[in-house]
């Protein structure tokens, strides 16, 4: 009898050893925060003054907890030659959030162990060109000298925009030398790999990487790995004919004037890593919640685990910070990121660096869109948003001050957790 009560203890004490592990691997989350109706009124009054004031043609602001969208809103023009006016459902060229898909892409094959992030990226792409960096340069007649790249990439320096890249728009030597916005065929670099944080097309390598490791086409994986178990059904580099009535135009701002540019016949763009696609709200909310759930899609289907999402949400770049970009083509981008000095980055996403009251908290991962598409996940309160515009130059005054508004606006107004 002894024998038996001795090991019932130990059984009983396994179990329970057993279960506290399998607690610690669940995701950490909040409670799910909600939004009362006149919490919901007042964000859509600051939103719908934001809209008026600096004359914004159109855009769609979306609220998400882990669970579900809580607040969903269009406000002004779709099309304005049109009179059309913006829908929830709206598609939007999504640009540079392409690059947190990406990355969220390759982390699958990370977790898998087929990648490693400190790996150097000729180990997985064959025949690259040299890297070289930027020597002397005449920004005047764009007459430039270079040297050989004394380190090599890693795939976590592309992951962290510290591999040397940049764009035209951002690099008064590139646009220079009259660089197109991406140039596969040479790899110019603004300083050697690792050495600091300089935003650029980084994130298309790691595209390439996805397509020789996976041996499929980037799209044909992001509906497999992502987009599928997300139910993301309106997210793509092609528009289908049949949604393009819902695409919204593009502006091009020249002082305080928007000026509608033409609707295409065909909105589309090459498969690349670094940008290109097109999305609504809602769809990429779904993207969203997948770090809010921890790495399980709103249907159980579970992609990441806890610690991959940890791993993605942690600081990569050290003592490093991001630091504010050169407007070489201010008609493109203003200065850019916010909160240069401050902010770090993770594996794909720009990290809150601090945080005051009724703001994102640290740790918050984020990025945006050159027509000013931009979204923050909020891991600590359980929330994430997407403010989804669609004008020329990216960051601009009226930009960020109506983005800064409708963050206040929601975590003035969360009925849960902490403030």
């Amino acid at each position: 009898m002894a024998y038996r009560t001795l090991m019932f203890i130990k059984y009983y004490r396994f179990v329970i050893s057993m279960c506290l592990f399998l607690v610690s691997l669940l995701p950490t989350l909040s409670a799910a925060q909600e939004l009362n109706e006149i919490g919901k009124l007042k964000i859509t009054e600051v939103l719908e003054n934001g809209l008026e004031e600096f004359k914004i043609p159109g855009f769609v602001a979306l609220v998400t907890n882990s669970e579900r969208n809580i607040y969903s809103e269009a406000f002004g023009l779709a099309n304005v030659s049109r009179g059309e006016p913006m829908q929830v459902n709206s598609i939007f060229q999504i640009a540079s959030m392409t690059k947190p898909i990406t990355s969220a892409g390759l982390m699958i094959l990370v977790q898998q162990g087929l990648v490693e992030l400190d790996d150097n990226i000729s180990d997985h792409i064959n025949d690259l060109p040299t890297f070289e960096i930027f020597d002397q340069v005449n920004l005047e007649s764009g007459t430039f000298s270079t040297k050989i790249a004394k380190n090599p990439i890693t795939i976590r320096q592309l992951f962290t925009h510290t591999s040397g890249l940049a764009y035209n728009f951002n690099s008064f030597e590139l646009a220079a030398i009259n660089q197109p916005l991406f140039n596969s065929e040479r790899y110019l670099l603004q300083h050697e790999p690792g050495e600091k944080w300089t935003y650029g097309p980084s994130t298309n390598l790691l595209g390439e990487v996805i397509e020789e490791r996976s041996g499929l086409g980037l799209f044909e994986y992001m509906q497999e790995k992502l987009f599928i178990p997300l139910s993301m059904e309106e997210t793509f580099f092609e528009v289908p004919d049949s949604k393009l009535t819902r695409v919204v135009t593009r502006h091009a701002k020249v002082g305080v004037d928007f000026n509608e540019l033409p609707q295409p016949s065909r909105v589309a763009s090459p498969e690349l890593g670094h940008g290109g696609l097109s999305s609504t709200a809602s769809d990429y909310a779904k993207f969203m919640r997948l770090f809010l759930r921890g790495g399980i899609t709103d249907s159980g289907i579970r992609i990441f685990d806890p610690s991959t999402i940890n791993l993605i949400s942690q600081n990569h770049i050290g003592e490093l910070r991001a630091e504010l970009q050169p407007a070489s083509r201010p008609d493109f981008a203003k200065p850019f990121p916010q909160r240069p000095g401050i902010d770090t980055w993770g594996l794909g996403f720009q990290l809150r660096g601090s945080s005051e009251l009724n703001e994102r908290s640290i740790g918050s991962m984020s990025w945006a869109g050159i027509f000013n598409t931009e979204f923050w996940i909020d891991l600590e309160k359980n929330i994430a948003a997407v403010l989804m515009m669609q004008y020329l130059p990216f960051d601009d005054e009226a930009h960020i001050e109506v983005l800064k508004r409708f963050e206040e606006a929601i975590y003035t107004n969360l009925d849960s957790g902490e403030r």
